[in-house]
């Protein structure tokens, strides 16, 4: 491996990220959820079955997309060389590990995010919660 902290992020490119209001894609009603983080909504409604006034016109971005933000976020940080990044296409790949069909399976939204070898994330992409992950990681 290199020495460097492996990311893998397994998602559909072209989906919508769901989460974004504290929806996570879940199919419920998440408008209290909604009006109090007006500044910060824009997601949540992609995926469920209720439009929130806070969402309304707004789109939230596509995992792709996401994952080229993290792309750019780690490049530019002082964890680049230490770092290997690779996005996994749900629909493409047929090798997908056993344990991410498992939990989407079990209702877990994708993208789910990988840091060397351990799930840490799923329902969205926090470029800096993989950060500190990666810095906590080359510290041991």
């Amino acid at each position: 491996m290199n020495g460097k902290i492996k990311v893998q992020v397994y998602g559909i490119g072209e989906e919508r990220l769901s989460s974004g209001c504290g929806c996570h894609g879940k199919k419920k009603d998440c408008s209290s959820t909604c009006k109090n983080k007006k500044s910060s909504c824009h997601g949540c409604g992609s995926n469920s079955e209720v439009e929130h006034s806070c969402c309304k016109g707004r789109k939230s971005k596509t995992i792709s997309e996401a994952y080229k933000e993290l792309e750019q976020f780690i490049n530019e940080s002082d964890v680049k060389n230490s770092t290997q990044l690779e996005f996994i296409e749900l629909n493409k790949d047929n090798l997908i590990e056993e344990k991410i069909k498992e939990i989407i399976k079990d209702g877990f939204e994708p993208p789910i995010t990988v840091v060397d070898g351990i799930i840490r994330y799923y329902g969205g992409i926090s470029n800096i919660f993989i950060y500190k992950d990666i810095k906590e990681l080359l510290e041991d």
